[in-house]
């Protein structure tokens, strides 16, 4: 099932599944789209009290999400962290290899400064390329972007139900 449905966050928001999708309409408000004699003021209100219901519904649901997310996670991070013992162990024979076999070729002391060498050059490398790497990461613009444009959207719908309240009152 889709977590992102109308069904699942009613689940969340203490709904049962049919209450989703057979709810009854708000107070106020007729199943043709039109307004009952309910006050500006109060359409406010209760636009700002179901804003916050929705907020927490949704919070609850990124919270339940990233629980199960964070168990995945977590034993999959196991795994690899044991992965990574085993084949630095694997690489530490291959380093005692190497430096045996080139001790056929030259002293035991050169094939081991030569293991060295590469081994240390290939670290550096390595390192090098991934620094700069980590240097084009970046903030996720396009959130930030459209939660600056849904607060201002917010801001500008407050502002416009504030003053229609004051021009009616």
């Amino acid at each position: 099932m889709d977590p992102y449905s109308s069904r699942t966050r009613g689940q969340y928001m203490g709904l049962d599944a049919d209450e989703t999708t057979t709810r009854p309409q708000a107070e106020g408000f007729r199943t043709d789209g039109g307004l009952g004699e309910q006050s500006l003021g109060t359409l406010v209100s209760e636009f700002i009290e179901q804003g916050r219901h929705l907020l927490r519904a949704e919070l609850t649901l990124a919270r339940t999400e990233m629980r199960a997310e964070a168990k995945k996670a977590a034993a999959g991070g196991g795994m690899v962290a044991a992965g990574g013992v085993v084949l630095f162990l694997g690489a530490m024979a291959l380093v005692a290899f190497l430096v045996i076999a080139l001790a056929e070729l030259m002293p035991l002391w050169a094939s081991a400064l030569l293991v060295t060498v590469l081994l240390i050059a290939a670290g550096a490398g390595l390192a090098a390329v991934g620094a700069k790497r980590l240097k084009t990461v970046h903030a996720p613009r396009k959130t930030i972007q459209t939660l600056k444009e849904d607060s201002q959207w917010a801001s500008t719908t407050m502002r416009s139900a504030k003053s229609q309240m004051h021009g009616h009152a």
